[in-house]
């Protein structure tokens, strides 16, 4: 009987190793960047980037489990090399024979690792979501929500919760145009920290020795916001079609005391938390199938934000936002080609060239947000 279990066991590891599907990826990119930071006195770099994906189904499933650490290397500003490494899973359940409606849902670890010098952006995150997709006569429905949580181990009081609620519908017409709109309500928290001080005299030990023991609590206030989304898309013929898309985000607080980092690096969030601010933003983006595998891409974005309570300093000198509420006007423009290789070898699926470039132009009162980027990139990336 052991050996009859035993052998089922061997069996059954067998089969399961047969029958699943194990996949990879890996990319390497340059980029130079005339304005590493993103800042009024611009600081240019090299950036390099290797990024690789490992991915693992069991089976026939859904299931899919994957690992993508990813190393950021500066040719000059060596110290903020950093790695980035996630983990985790997703997978989707068929909810009707036609397979298109679905219930799908995941979670990932996330991990931040810079040197000693840059310490405080290290962090780690989990993230988790559930989303359903439902067809109702053509029309598609989608909801779901997602949580994070992200700890910053050397700056407690930007740890933080987020949740987030979505609502999408999908239409597409004979004329080949999509169109999709989009509700969106978010709610973010900080940490904050306790500082334990000593009075004199009183009854009892407290913490500190003898006397009272009091203590205060600094505390970023949360943040709430709401998002509406449309876009239309419309196919031009079968290799080329565009989308223009309209995004409005609402702050739901009258105010806040949360203020962005003024040092970008490599963490949009930090620099400009999507939180903090109100926006309108009007987006484009035409895409082009040509011959010989190669995909052309371009567009851009006009947006117009409104800070919650964010001063803008005039200059280097004020001390006192004398610009007032900070507000910002930002254009970005993007272009990127690709080219995809398919060499038939039993190793290697795909190998695809890409060329990316980018310019961004963010006109601010606030003189420490007033600036210029260009960035161009050049990488490979092979498929297993």
């Amino acid at each position: 009987m052991y050996s009859i279990k035993n052998s089922l066991l061997i069996l059954s590891i067998f089969v399961s190793a047969t029958f699943a599907q194990f996949t990879a990826q890996a990319s390497l990119s340059t980029t130079y960047d005339d304005n590493l930071l993103r800042s009024h006195q611009p600081e240019s770099d090299m950036i390099s980037d290797f990024d690789l994906n490992l991915m693992y189904t069991p089976g026939k499933s859904y299931l899919t489990y994957f690992f993508n650490p990813d190393y950021f290397s500066y040719k000059t500003n060596y110290l903020r090399n950093f790695f980035m490494n996630r983990l985790g899973f997703r997978n989707q359940i068929v909810l009707n024979k036609d397979k298109n409606n679905l219930f799908y849902f995941g979670a990932e670890w996330d991990i931040r690792i810079n040197g000693a010098d840059y310490n405080y952006y290290d962090y780690n995150q989990l993230y988790a979501y559930a989303n359903i997709s439902y067809n109702f006569n053509g029309v598609f429905f989608k909801g779901g929500y997602n949580y994070r949580y992200r700890s910053y181990a050397n700056v407690p009081d930007l740890t933080n919760n987020r949740h987030y609620l979505f609502i999408q519908t999908t239409k597409t017409f004979n004329t080949r145009t999509t169109v999709i709109v989009e509700a969106d309500a978010g709610y973010k928290s900080f940490g904050g920290e306790e500082y334990y001080s000593a009075s004199g005299g009183g009854r009892g030990s407290g913490r500190m020795g003898s006397g009272y023991t009091t203590y205060s609590t600094t505390e970023i206030p949360s943040l709430s916001q709401a998002v509406f989304l449309a876009r239309i898309a419309q196919s031009i013929y079968d290799k080329m079609g565009f989308f223009i898309q309209y995004r409005k985000q609402i702050s739901l607080n009258g105010s806040s005391g949360y203020e962005n980092q003024s040092d970008y690096y490599q963490d949009e969030e930090l620099f400009d938390d999507p939180f903090s601010y109100e926006s309108d933003q009007l987006t484009g983006k035409l895409t082009w199938m040509l011959p010989w595998n190669i995909k052309l891409q371009t567009g851009g974005s006009l947006t117009s934000k409104n800070y919650i309570s964010e001063n803008a300093f005039i200059s280097a000198e004020d001390s006192s936002g004398l610009g007032g509420i900070r507000k910002d006007d930002q254009t970005i423009i993007n272009f990127s080609l690709a080219k995809k290789f398919f060499p038939h070898k039993s190793w290697l699926n795909t190998l695809t060239l890409n060329f990316n470039y980018s310019y961004i132009l963010n006109e601010s009162n606030s003189y420490w947000y007033d600036y210029k980027n260009n960035y161009a990139s050049a990488g490979i990336r092979w498929s297993f």
